[in-house]
C-alpha cells in the first residue's frame, strides 16, 4: 500500500471514530442543552502550543475549560504534569490546579467565578506562563445570551481537531524573513574513490584455494586490510615448470617497469611540488585565484596518489618476485598467499574454490565506501556564477534529508576546470564521507550555491504541498482550523524555499503533515470533539 493511500485510510478512520463519540462533555445540570453553551476559542504558542475552550462564565455557574496542550518541537501532546490556571480581576485571585491530563494532551476543568466582570487569566506549565485574552465573565443566563462573544478565534476553514494532529506529530512554524543563498540547479554523479578500490589480478597462472584458517571469500563480504584473500597453487612439474620460469622472467619484467614507473612518479611529484610551491606564493600576493590554487592542490595529491599505487605495484612483483627465486626443491607446486592491499566490501570474486586462473585475470576487486567523489554538473551558461570557492547540497531521492559538499569532513577537489565540448557543461568534483545511503553509480539532484544572498521569507520545504501541479501551504488560523493558501516558490536554500507570494511574515504554517491536512481537506467532513 503507498504512502498516500495509507494516510487516506488513516484519516479516514479517524473522522469516524472521532463522530461517533460525544461531542460535548461539559455538561451542566442547570442548562437545557449543554451543546448550546456558547463557548469561545483561543491558542497560545510558546515552547507549548496551548488550544483552550472555555464555555462562556456566568457568576456561580461553572464553566468547562479544556486546554489542550502540545509540544511544538515533535507535535506531540503532553501526557502528564501539573497545569495551573490562574484568574484575576482587581482585588480578586484565584487559581484552578489540574494534576494531570484527563487524557493525552486534554487537561479539563470546571471553574466558577465569584463576580462578574473582565478577568484576567494565565495558563501555567512548567516554567512557561502564557497570558490569554480577558474573560467577560457575565451576571446571568440572560446577560450571556445578549452578550458579546469577545477575542474568538475564526474557525473557518479546514477542520482537523488535535486527536487527529497528535497521532502524526503535526508541527507549525512561523514564517519568517531568512538569509537565502541563490543556487543552481544541477545534476550530481555519485563516484568510488579510485584511492578507495582495488582490483588484485593474478600475478601467475594456477589454481586459487581459500585461506588455510577460514572459507573462500565470497562477494559482498566485509575485508580488512592485509588480511588473506585467498592461496594461488601453481603446479611446477615438467611442461609446467618451464611455465614457471616464464612466469618468473616475466616477474622480473614486470617489477623493472613498476620500478620505472615509481622513478617516472617521483620525477612528475618534485615537478608538481614546485609548480604548486609557486602557486601558493602567487595566490599569497593574490595573483593567483583560489580557484587555480585547488587545481594545484588537486594535482599535487594526484601525483602523491600516482607514488603510492607505483609503490604498492612495485611491492607486489618484489613479493612475488621473491616467492618464484625461492629454492623450490623438486617442489610439486608453489604457493602465493593474496592479501587485501586495503579495507572494503569485495565486489568481485572467483565463482568457486579451486578455480583455475589465467595469469592477468581478475581474482578479486575491494571497494572500500566509506569516501565516495560526488561531481555535480553545471551548465556552462552558470559557470560564471560560481565562486572560487563553490558549496553543494546534495538531495536524498526520497526525503528531505540533505548533504552539504562538502561540508566540514568532505574537500572540494575541482572546481570545473574545463568545459565539456558536446555537453557544455563542466563539473565540480567533491569527496565526502559516505553517510551511509550513498552508492556508486547514483544520480540526484542538487544544488550549487552562487555566495550571492539576500533577505526574504522563507519556510521549510516541507510545508509545501504539489496540488496537482500549484504549489500550496496551509496555514493555521486557530488551534484546529487550517486554511489552503496558494504560494510562488522562489530559490531553494538547502532545505527551506523562498515564497514571493501568499504568504505573510508571523503566519504559522504546517512544516511536519501538510499533506495529511490536505488529505483531510478533500474528505469534505468536520468531525466533533469528544472531550
Amino acid at each position: 500500500m503507498s504512502r498516500n493511500t495509507y494516510l487516506f485510510f488513516l484519516f479516514g478512520f479517524f473522522s469516524l471514530t472521532i463522530a461517533a463519540c460525544s461531542p460535548r462533555a461539559h455538561q451542566h445540570d442547570d442548562l437545557a442543552d449543554p451543546a448550546e453553551v456558547p463557548s469561545r476559542a483561543l491558542t497560545k504558542c510558546s515552547v507549548h502550543e496551548f488550544f483552550v475552550e472555555h464555555d462562556l462564565a456566568v457568576v456561580d455557574i461553572p464553566a468547562g475549560f479544556a486546554v489542550h496542550v502540545t509540544d511544538l518541537r515533535d507535535g506531540a501532546p503532553r501526557t502528564d504534569g501539573l497545569l495551573t490556571l490562574a484568574f484575576k480581576s482587581g482585588e480578586e485571585n484565584f487559581e484552578v490546579p489540574i494534576k494531570e491530563p484527563a487524557r493525552p494532551g486534554i487537561y479539563l476543568a470546571e471553574v466558577s467565578f465569584p463576580s462578574a466582570g473582565e478577568w484576567e487569566w494565565s495558563v501555567g506549565i512548567d516554567y512557561e506562563l502564557v497570558g490569554f485574552p480577558s474573560i467577560q465573565v457575565f451576571a446571568s443566563l440572560e446577560e450571556r445570551a445578549n452578550g458579546v462573544t469577545l477575542g474568538a478565534e475564526d474557525t473557518a476553514g479546514i477542520t482537523m481537531l488535535k486527536e487527529q494532529q497528535w497521532p502524526v506529530r503535526m508541527r507549525v512554524e512561523a514564517a519568517s524573513l531568512r538569509e537565502l543563498s541563490s543556487s543552481i540547479p544541477a545534476t550530481a554523479r555519485v563516484i568510488a574513490c579510485r584511492t578507495h578500490t582495488a582490483r588484485i589480478p593474478a600475478p601467475l597462472a594456477g589454481k586459487l584455494l581459500p585461506p588455510a584458517t577460514a572459507q573462500r571469500i565470497a562477494i559482498g563480504q566485509t575485508v580488512s586490510a592485509g588480511e588473506t584473500l585467498g592461496i594461488l597453487r601453481t603446479p611446477l612439474l615438467s611442461a609446467e615448470l618451464a611455465d614457471w620460469e616464464s612466469a618468473l622472467a616475466q616477474a622480473k619484467h614486470n617489477k623493472s617497469a613498476a620500478e620505472a614507473d615509481l622513478t617516472t612518479a617521483r620525477a612528475g611529484l618534485d615537478r608538481t611540488e614546485k609548480s604548486t610551491n609557486r602557486i601558493h606564493d602567487l595566490h599569497a600576493k593574490q595573483a593567483k585565484s583560489d580557484r587555480e590554487l585547488e587545481e594545484a592542490n588537486y594535482l599535487l595529491a594526484s601525483a602523491r596518489g600516482a607514488i603510492k599505487a607505483a609503490e604498492s605495484s612495485l611491492k607486489a612483483w618484489d613479493q612475488a618476485l621473491r616467492e618464484l627465486s625461492s629454492d623450490h626443491n623438486g617442489a610439486r607446486h608453489l604457493e602465493l598467499e593474496l592479501r587485501a592491499p586495503i579495507s572494503g566490501k569485495i565486489l568481485f570474486a572467483p565463482a568457486a574454490s579451486g578455480e583455475w586462473l589465467n595469469q592477468g585475470e581478475l581474482l578479486f576487486e575491494i571497494q572500500d565506501l566509506s569516501q565516495l567523489h560526488v561531481a555535480v554538473r553545471v551548465p556552462e551558461a552558470d559557470l560564471p556564477l560560481l565562486g572560487d570557492y563553490p558549496q553543494a547540497h546534495l538531495h536524498h531521492p526520497s526525503t528531505n534529508e540533505q548533504i552539504e559538499l562538502p561540508g566540514a569532513e568532505g574537500k572540494l577537489l575541482l572546481a570545473a576546470p574545463t568545459v565539456h565540448p558536446v555537453t557544455h557543461s563542466a563539473e565540480v568534483l567533491y569527496e565526502i564521507p559516505n553517510p551511509g545511503w550513498l552508492r556508486p553509480g547514483m544520480t540526484l539532484a542538487a544544488h550549487l550555491a552562487t555566495g550571492q544572498t539576500h533577505e526574504s521569507l522563507a519556510v521549510p520545504i516541507s510545508a509545501v504541498v504539489d496540488d496537482t501541479g500549484i504549489d500550496v501551504v496551509f496555514v493555521q488560523i486557530a488551534g484546529e482550523s487550517f486554511v489552503r493558501r496558494t504560494v510562488r516558490l522562489g530559490i531553494r536554500d538547502g532545505d527551506r524555499v523562498e515564497i514571493l507570494e501568499g504568504l505573510a511574515v508571523g503566519e504559522r504554517v504546517v512544516i511536519d503533515g501538510a499533506y495529511i491536512v490536505h488529505l483531510v481537506s478533500l474528505a469534505g467532513t468536520i468531525p466533533e470533539h469528544s472531550h
